[in-house]
Parts: structure tokens; C-alpha cells; sequence
């Protein structure tokens, strides 16, 4: 959630988990040294994976990949957790859902990161019909979820290579933002329909595991509510969709890619998918990066910690009001101090692409790393005409 001045320095920027105000961050092991990786495609990714495929543990002992999955490919639905900033888990995820694949084509894969109002577009994107970048203008991505990207790009092509469905599960952040604010009455009769019927309260169990992370932000006891409100609207919301498409396609299996708080510890989506669909076989994994895992899983991959090519930075402080982007503070050292860039210009354009928001400049960030040169118009007061720089992104 982003006020009227934000940092450029980051190729991307990480979600606030929760509507109440409380961000959720993650770290890589004390002492761990992360690998970078740099694919130049889905085949490549493919080839990486093919190389490297997790190990499982299940009640503590290890098994060898295709032997979980085969135990895995029993179940109507498997869930398959991550720490949304974590590059290995979402490679996990898509040697889960590619090994599953080839065991069953009949395959559909639901979504935390898209909101359940962008359906429409994310279909137009697996259909060929809409370019990456349009994707991620459309459905709003660097507003509305703002991990980076390049992430999740390999589990987008794959769906789209092999023609798989991907259901957007998540509730509109509108609608959560309002019950943030002031409870399910604040929504409107319309807005009450978008969301299911029944929200059912966090057991016990549940709401102590949701106290621990929120009391490290806030003791405001109403605020607690609305925030353990909307991780429950965010679980119900995401369980009713899975059951409607499970429901409505009864040849389907379903991967299901969460945040592994949603799936884990016998509560959140595969809870309350279980209580709308009674019977069904459902099977939770999360990445690990010990035989350990932090939470309570059927089954887990043991991971070590790979992360993407950081993407390149500006090093400004920005105001965004009016639908522009204009330098509140620059840094003289920085990759736009010193390529001439001042306070008060406005960013008209960067690579060709017109600047509004932020998402504008996040999205032709993450396209380039360190190092590269990038062409930059600005507006500069007193000036007539648009000035054009070369900036060496740091």
C-alpha cells in the first residue's frame, strides 16, 4: 500500500499483506548464501528443473521427487505453499504442477496473485490474445499484488504453452480495504454479493497463530479483528473459488499456488475447500529449507534459497500525485544523480513508455537489471521542451 511518496530504488516492491496495514516479511536462512539464476526462457527454466528436482519429507522421511508425486496426483487438489518473495518456492511449485501434468493433462491451476474481477483478462493473456506487459497493465499487478514478476513468468507460460486454465482466486483488494476499514457493513449490498455467503470465523488455533504476527505491529484489539476479518475473507474467497471451478469441471484436477500461511496448519483454503466440498482428497506441500519445516504440511520440499538478477534501480524519492511522477529527492550518487536528473523533473517517459504511476515505472523496471542503459524523458520546470537523458541503472 503506497502513500504519495515512494522509493524507485527497488525492481520490485513487496506486497502489504493485509489490508489492516501489517506487511509480512520474508528473509532467506540466517547464514545462507542465495543463488542467482538468469533463464532466458521457459525452456530453459524447464531444463533447470529437470536438473534439480526437490527432494520430499513426508513424516520425516525423505522422498524422491516422482514418488511424491505420484502420491500427490492421488488427490482432487494439492496445495502448494509459498513465501511470496521467494524465487525456489515458486520454481517448486512448477515442478509440482509440470510433474502432475504430465500424469494428468486434465489439470487447472488457481492463484493467489490475480484478483478474482481480472478473470476475464488473465483468460485473453492464456488465450494469445493480450501481450505480458498488457497482462500486467490490465489486471492492475504492480497495484494489486507488486511481487516481482519475473517470478512468476515461467508458471504463466507453462499454463499457456500447455493450455492449462489458471482461476484468479483472490478477493478484490477493494472490498478488502473497505473491511479493513469498517467491517463487512461497510460493503455495499453489491459488494457484499462478490464475496461468499459465509465468512466462518478463525478457530482458536488459528486466531493465535494470527495474534503472534499482527501483535508485532499493533495492540489495537478492533484493528486484530478486521485484520483476522479479511485473512478470513482472503481464505474463503480463495476455498469458493476453487470449489466452483472443481464443481463446475468434475474431470479437473487443481494445483492451487498460496501463500503458504493460507494452507498450512490445517486451516485457511484447503479447510475450508473440505467443509464446501465433503470428501474431498486434498494434499498441502510447502518449500522448506530444512526437513523441518516452520509449519504444519502433508508433505514438504526441501529447497535452498535461488533468487532472480536484482532488478535495476534509479535511486529517487518520488511524488505521485495528479498521475505524475515528479523527483521529491534525489540522490547525487545515484543511477539518475548522475546522469543529471533533478528535484522537481517529472518523468515523462521511460524505454518509450509513457509514465503516469508507479506501476508504469515498476513494470519497465523489472525489465532491466544493474547496469543497463536506459533512455529517459523528463519534464523540467521552466523548460518548453521534454530533455532526454541516458540513465546507467544501478
Amino acid at each position: 500500500m503506497f502513500h504519495n511518496r515512494h522509493k524507485a530504488f527497488l525492481g520490485f516492491v513487496s506486497r502489504t499483506l493485509l489490508a489492516a496495514g501489517v506487511a509480512l516479511v520474508s528473509v532467506f536462512p540466517v547464514g545462507s548464501v542465495a543463488e542467482t539464476l538468469e533463464h532466458a526462457n521457459l525452456a530453459e527454466v524447464l531444463a533447470y528443473l529437470g536438473e534439480h528436482s526437490p527432494a520430499g519429507v513426508a513424516q520425516g522421511k525423505t522422498l524422491a521427487f516422482s514418488t511424491l508425486v505420484d502420491t500427490l496426483a492421488q488427490n482432487r487438489v494439492v496445495f502448494v505453499g509459498e513465501i511470496h518473495d521467494r524465487y525456489d518456492h515458486h520454481l517448486n511449485q512448477l515442478a509440482v504442477l509440470q510433474a502432475l501434468y504430465q500424469r494428468n493433462p486434465r489439470m487447472a491451476i488457481g492463484v493467489e496473485w490475480f484478483q478474482q474481477s481480472m478473470q476475464p483478462v488473465l483468460n485473453a493473456y492464456l488465450a494469445g490474445k493480450l501481450s505480458e506487459p498488457e497482462l500486467l497493465r490490465q489486471t492492475e499487478y504492480f497495484e494489486r499484488w507488486g511481487y516481482d514478476y519475473r517470478q512468476l513468468r515461467p508458471i504463466l507460460e507453462y499454463a499457456k504453452a500447455k493450455r492449462l486454465p489458471v482461476i484468479a482466486l483472490n478477493a478484490p483488494v477493494e472490498l478488502t480495504r473497505k473491511v479493513s476499514q469498517g467491517g463487512l457493513e461497510a460493503l455495499s449490498k453489491a459488494e457484499r454479493a462478490q464475496l461468499p455467503s459465509t465468512i466462518q470465523p478463525a478457530d482458536a488455533a488459528y486466531q493465535e497463530r494470527l495474534h503472534k504476527v499482527f501483535a508485532v505491529h499493533s495492540q489495537d484489539s478492533q484493528q486484530f479483528e478486521r485484520f483476522m476479518l479479511v485473512q478470513r475473507i482472503w481464505d474463503e474467497t480463495m476455498a469458493h473459488n476453487v470449489a466452483r471451478y472443481l464443481q463446475a469441471h468434475p474431470e479437473h484436477q487443481m494445483v492451487v499456488f498460496a501463500g503458504v500461511g493460507h494452507i498450512s496448519d490445517g486451516a485457511g483454503i484447503p479447510q475450508d475447500v473440505a467443509r464446501q466440498m465433503p470428501g474431498i482428497k486434498l494434499a498441502t506441500v510447502a518449500s522448506s529449507d530444512t526437513p523441518e519445516p516452520a509449519v504444519a504440511v502433508d508433505y514438504t520440499l526441501l529447497t535452498a534459497a535461488v533468487t532472480l538478477p536484482a532488478t535495476g534501480k534509479l535511486g529517487v524519492l518520488l511524488d505521485t500525485q495528479d498521475n505524475r511522477l515528479s523527483i521529491a529527492v534525489v540522490d547525487k550518487d545515484s543511477a539518475a544523480g548522475k546522469a543529471g536528473l533533478q528535484k522537481g523533473d517529472r518523468l515523462a517517459s521511460l524505454e518509450g513508455v509513457t509514465l503516469q504511476t508507479m506501476a508504469d515505472l515498476k513494470q519497465v523496471l523489472s525489465q532491466h537489471q544493474a547496469g543497463d542503459s536506459v533512455n529517459m524523458a523528463v519534464e523540467r520546470p521552466g523548460s518548453q521542451d521534454l530533455l532526454a537523458y541516458t540513465v546507467v541503472l544501478q
